[in-house]
């Protein structure tokens, strides 16, 4: 893989130049739709990028919330809340996601005109699991990785938006033999949230992410009663 910041990804990524590059672009999309309270941003990039007609639908970009050269993800975001639905979204978007090291414990750091330094500290993890800001994050990286990597459409799937907000937002992914709703919450309150079900033909949705809750579909639609703030839901369609 490649580290690509400007420029057409599909110059680097091909059968004859590399397998990924990394996904700047999401990059700027998933911190400043947060810090922002916009999602029409992020949606705006993610349909661009791998809608229907989407520019880059068939690459496996590398996706990421921060690296060795910009502001920890943490320092980024006006609610530090934020990070669980940024999070979410990382790992269901269209990509390969990858986190920062310590990233993962949520730390902050910000990088100055002069050095970078801040943004790569020694890390001593017996500390940092013990004082971390968000004690609660690792376990649910780790739970969402999990779910990630038992879907096929979730790593492999076509993206297909379903409603977008200022502070929500659902799509679907896709395969021939899977279909996965996100939706995700990043207002202060929970939220309902009205939404098509691509396959209309089948009966439930049931939540990969929250206790195997479950929402019928009536008519192509599926009325999910709460999303909780600053949350997500993952729901396989079956």
């Amino acid at each position: 893989m490649g580290e690509v910041i400007h420029g057409d990804y599909r110059k680097w990524v091909n059968p004859e130049t590399l397998d990924s590059v990394t996904n700047y672009v999401g990059y700027k999309g998933l911190y400043s739709s947060h810090a922002d309270r916009n999602y029409f941003e992020l949606a705006h990039t993610l349909n661009r990028q791998f809608g229907e007609k989407g520019i880059y639908r068939d690459l496996l970009l590398y996706s990421f919330a921060d690296n060795h050269d910009v502001h920890r993800v943490a320092s980024q975001l006006k609610n530090p809340a934020h990070l669980y639905p940024l999070y979410s979204l990382l790992f269901t978007m269209p990509g390969i996601p990858s986190i920062y090291y310590g990233s993962e414990w949520g730390i902050a750091g910000k990088r100055s005109s002069r050095s970078d330094r801040a943004l790569r500290p020694c890390l001593d993890y017996s500390q940092i699991s013990q004082n971390s800001p968000h004690p609660d994050l690792p376990g649910v990286l780790n739970r969402l990785a999990q779910i990630r990597h038992h879907s096929q459409a979730l790593r492999y799937g076509l993206y297909r938006p379903l409603l977008v907000k200022s502070e929500q937002m659902a799509f679907a992914r896709q395969t021939p033999e899977e279909c996965v709703i996100v939706a995700v919450n990043a207002a202060d309150k929970p939220v309902p949230l009205d939404l098509p079900v691509p396959e209309p033909d089948k009966k439930q949705l049931i939540d990969l992410l929250n206790q195997g809750d479950r929402f019928p579909i009536r008519g192509g639609k599926v009325r999910i009663p709460v999303v909780n703030p600053c949350w997500a839901r993952i729901m396989a369609v079956k």
